[in-house]
């Protein structure tokens, strides 16, 4: 007797834990809505350079990280190679050929996008990537959308 309530009770309990609630589609859309504004402000922060409002999009965290050309760094020395490269840009125009949004939970979101990026230099060359692929994997801390990790 004692093994069948133990049995129903953790069966209750499990069913009862909202952690492994499904998100509905219109939950999905509501979360989307809300990453693409960042996901804006990402793209209009590198296209005229704003190092410090970019910095402040990234989750200061020991899980950051970014991956950028093969080289891995944590966010300490993200934010130093984006202040890096950004205090050598006048600006940059981005043209998104594709993207996709891929809700994993209600607080966790990645971003995949296939671009073509034209840079324009300090030193007047011009740099064009085409085809560009980022990954963003985005969290949301405190009720704001920021970047885990990052890759192009």
């Amino acid at each position: 007797m004692k093994a069948k309530l133990f049995i129903l009770a953790t069966v209750l309990f499990c069913s009862c834990s909202n952690e492994n609630r499904s998100l509905s589609n219109s939950d999905k859309d509501k979360i989307i809505v809300e990453v693409k504004v960042l996901i804006d402000t990402i793209i209009q922060t590198c296209e005229r350079p704003n190092p410090e409002k970019l910095e402040s999009i990234y989750l200061d965290s020991p899980d950051f990280v970014s991956l950028v050309g093969g080289i891995y760094a944590d966010y300490d020395q993200s934010v130093k190679n984006m202040y890096a490269f950004l205090n050598h840009v006048n600006s940059q125009k981005s043209f998104i050929k594709s993207e996709k949004y891929i809700v994993l939970d209600a607080n966790t979101v990645l971003y995949t996008a296939t671009s073509r990026w034209e840079t324009k230099m300090k030193n007047d060359s011009t740099i064009v990537m085409d085809p560009l692929g980022m990954q963003f994997l985005l969290k949301k801390v405190d009720n704001q959308w920021k970047v885990l990790s990052w890759t192009e």
